[in-house]
């Protein structure tokens, strides 16, 4: 474990130099700052405003517990880029330090190799986005679900829920072993004090928020259903790209409201498939062995049927993958076959690589037409229906693991046999 501790520590600074200090990038850092200051100005020009209220109106498109934790480093002294900068990197890294050391302690080092494969892959996004804390608060549990813990993992789903809604999408999973009460139970108590919590601050309007910011946003480039406009575009054939007040860059033009009808007919037909999946392993008494795979086909689904996906979307796959990978090699008559763990892993390994090409490395050449843009658009194509076998894949593996532990069945079959 010493040489994974290193392997992690040596990833890390790697990452920090490359693709923060050596360039001088901010991302969405800079963003979150100045989200914080203006905040700030505010109440100063309103002092005769409640603190509370005031501060608490910033960044709608976040949970009011997100919004606040960004809101800290500033109110706490960082009251620069760079340093408000250097607090969010610390933020991230301490979170990414636990969830490894989960994976360390519950699945031994292969779990551990395949987290830190991930996020170097995706260079400076889980240092300088948010999105680092709502993932791993899902992967562990996960984590927690696959050694059947409902009750921790109930809090967990809830925590991550906090940073950002996704997680949420991992509540039919508490479904597992007989923990589920439990699991449920800590969920809606840990849900209902963090929303009372939520209300107190920015009132019920802003609990909502996250939730009402996300339904009104266009066709964002790299989405899954805007690969033929942005093709279109490619081609000058009329649509265009532009910046969007939900500060995302997003496709418009001929062809781009079929394609959100489209996100919506597959949003449904995603949903029914999932349900399908997860009322089959109820019914198979919730086994262990494909949660992970659940967990990826549940996010996965979402992703790859969304009007909107971000790079930072492939850091909600990693910690499902990292677990995958961990459980199979714990073994065990409930572990994930090995091979199809590992070219799991592998596959979002190389999505990963090539969401790292797209953004920040090929960005521009998706927002203004240049000679290296054919190119830039066939690594989203690659990477997009990358993203559509890995979360089919996952629902196969999913629903061919729910029947439990075969390598068991059959022996017990042959055992009756003989007997």
């Amino acid at each position: 474990m010493v040489l994974v501790a290193v392997a992690w520590l040596g990833a890390k600074a790697l990452s920090c130099w490359w693709w923060v200090f050596r360039t001088g990038e901010y991302s969405d850092t800079y963003y979150y700052f100045l989200e914080a200051r203006e905040a700030v100005a505010t109440l100063a020009a309103s002092p005769g405003s409640s603190a509370v209220a005031v501060l608490a109106q910033a960044m709608p498109e976040y949970p009011t517990p997100a919004a606040w934790l960004l809101l800290a480093p500033y109110l706490l002294g960082a009251d620069d880029p760079t340093s408000y900068r250097n607090v969010i990197i610390a933020i991230t890294i301490v979170a990414d330090a636990w969830f490894a050391f989960l994976l360390a302690r519950n699945g031994g080092p292969a779990g551990v190799l395949a987290w830190v494969a991930f996020t170097a892959a995706l260079g400076g996004l889980p240092l300088l986005r948010l999105d680092m804390l709502p993932a791993v608060a899902a992967g562990a549990a996960v984590l927690l679900l696959v050694r059947r813990r409902g009750g921790r993992a109930g809090v967990a789903i809830a925590l991550g829920t906090a940073w950002k809604v996704w997680p949420l999408i991992l509540a039919p999973l508490l479904l597992a072993g007989r923990s589920r009460v439990r699991g449920f139970l800590a969920l809606g108590v840990s849900g209902m004090l963090l929303a009372l919590a939520s209300v107190a601050a920015g009132g019920w309007e802003r609990l909502f928020s996250p939730l009402t910011y996300q339904g009104e946003r266009g066709l964002q480039i790299e989405a899954v259903a805007a690969l033929g406009p942005m093709w279109d575009w490619g081609r000058g054939l009329g649509t265009h790209v532009y910046y969007s007040s939900f500060h995302a860059y997003e496709v418009g033009g001929p062809g781009v409201h079929e394609a959100l009808d489209a996100t919506r007919v597959a949003q449904v037909a995603a949903a029914l498939v999932c349900v399908a999946v997860v009322v089959r392993w109820v019914l198979k008494g919730t086994p262990t062995r494909p949660v992970a795979w659940l967990a990826l086909s549940l996010v996965g689904a979402f992703v790859v049927t969304s009007p909107a996906l971000s790079p930072q979307y492939l850091l909600w796959l990693a910690p499902f993958v990292a677990v995958l990978l961990g459980q199979a090699a714990a073994g065990g008559p409930q572990a994930p076959p090995w091979g199809l763990a590992l070219a799991t892993a592998g596959l979002l390994a190389v999505l990963c690589v090539l969401t790292t090409i797209i953004y920040p490395v090929a960005y521009t050449s998706l927002l203004e037409q240049r000679s290296t843009t054919d190119a830039a658009l066939l690594v989203l194509t690659a990477r997009n229906l990358g993203l559509v076998v890995l979360t089919l894949g996952s629902l196969v593996a999913a629903w061919r693991f729910t029947d439990g532990n075969h390598r068991k069945r059959r022996l017990a079959t042959e055992q009756s046999r003989l007997e």
